[in-house]
């Protein structure tokens, strides 16, 4: 996710009703198993896969990865929720520690701290306070995903991952989250929501329908390829089109961490357009004019949709009031899905995908043509 801003924690996974009730996403999440044991084993699989040369050929497909690395951010989104409005007061009271017992010897830092005398669920509460208060929210899924993404074997970037001694806390403190994670669930179960619950999690509602982009990003669409040429963008669209007709493509071809990057890429594109189209609307900016550009770009963009578009910002416009960003991204996940599935997608959704991949593709040659937008 090389374009994301990681100075604030998003939620990008959970749909506005999960954010009004995290617990219901934990009940989803563990209703399948009695401990957390499966799913810790499916977080050290994603470092497997990461420190094993093409371990994932050993899957049926490169999404049943994907999805767990889906399934485990779930999990840690909204138990970052979840520690904005627990434990309560009488909870918060027990894990309390006195002044006078605060330890003051650093040379004690990183040990496992004792549980004498503590129970189970506030021991859970407990580790769920240290390591959202350690790690923020971006920093858990930056850490998760660089696993997925290693163990997919990119050879679209020139860095590697150092599996060093952070990688390792880090797993340690995924693996201890979802077992406290667990608890709380087994915990939460008989509870119900107080009002004040319900007024912190409806405030991070609306401000997670007020961001309307996925990510905060530390670009925007005049540094488009900052990370990726435009030619290796139009590559992976051009590939992207020819998997989904496919079956079996990933027995026969590697690397489907450059799919992910290169997504990644197109929801950048979108979100980034449609950034520009709010602030186009913003200024009262006339649409209706027309833009005098070169004849090739045309003609590049005529192959692309059948279409000859002398006003950009107008069809801009009309694609998002067509489709609302949130659509247009729905529409792209679900295509990067299919992509990674090996399985040939049914006849249905090939107008569906192509419609948002043309998208993209329209809005890269659009980047060849900023420079001769007219003064008005």
């Amino acid at each position: 996710m090389h374009h994301v801003e990681y100075e604030s924690d998003n939620i990008t996974l959970l749909t506005a009703g999960e954010i009004l009730n995290p617990f219901a996403v934990l009940e989803e999440v563990f209703q399948e198993w009695s401990s957390p044991v499966h799913l810790q084993d499916e977080l050290f699989e994603l470092f497997a896969l990461a420190v094993r040369k093409n371990y994932w050929l050993t899957y049926d497909s490169p999404l049943i990865v994907y999805r767990k690395y889906k399934k485990l951010m779930r999990l840690f989104e909204a138990g970052w929720l979840i520690e904005k409005i627990r434990p309560d007061h009488a909870l918060s009271e027990k894990l309390i520690i006195p002044y006078n017992q605060i330890e003051t010897d650093t040379s004690t830092k990183g040990r496992k701290e004792s549980v004498t005398g503590i129970d189970h669920i506030s021991q859970a509460y407990k580790i769920l306070i240290n390591v959202y208060s350690g790690m923020p929210l971006q920093a858990l899924r930056s850490d998760l995903f660089n696993l997925l993404f290693e163990g997919l074997m990119p050879t679209c970037v020139k860095y590697a991952v150092e599996f060093d001694a952070y990688v390792v806390e880090s797993l340690k403190q995924m693996d201890s989250l979802i077992q406290a994670l667990h608890i709380i669930d087994q915990h939460e179960q008989i509870n119900t929501l107080s009002p004040k619950d319900i007024e912190i999690l409806t405030k991070e509602k609306n401000e997670f329908n007020a961001r309307q982009t996925l990510y905060d990003y530390h670009h925007d669409i005049y540094h488009l390829y900052e990370y990726s040429a435009k030619e290796d963008l139009t590559k992976a669209l051009k590939i992207a089109r020819g998997v989904v007709y496919k079956d079996g493509f990933w027995k026969l071809h590697g690397n489907p961490a450059n799919m992910l990057y290169y997504f990644h890429d197109f929801l950048f594109v979108l979100e980034s357009y449609w950034v520009c189209n709010q602030e186009i609307m913003a200024q009262e900016t006339d649409i209706n004019t027309k833009w005098k550009y070169p004849d090739d770009k045309k003609t590049a963009i005529y192959r692309i949709i059948r279409k000859r578009i002398k006003k950009p910002w107008k069809y801009l416009r009309r694609q998002f009031e067509k489709k609302t960003l949130s659509e247009w991204r729905n529409m792209l996940e679900c295509c990067l899905e299919d992509v990674l599935s090996n399985q040939a997608v049914k006849v249905g959704k090939w107008s569906q995908y192509d419609e948002v991949l043309d998208f993209v593709a329209v809005l890269l040659v659009f980047n060849d043509i900023l420079k001769y937008e007219p003064e008005i």
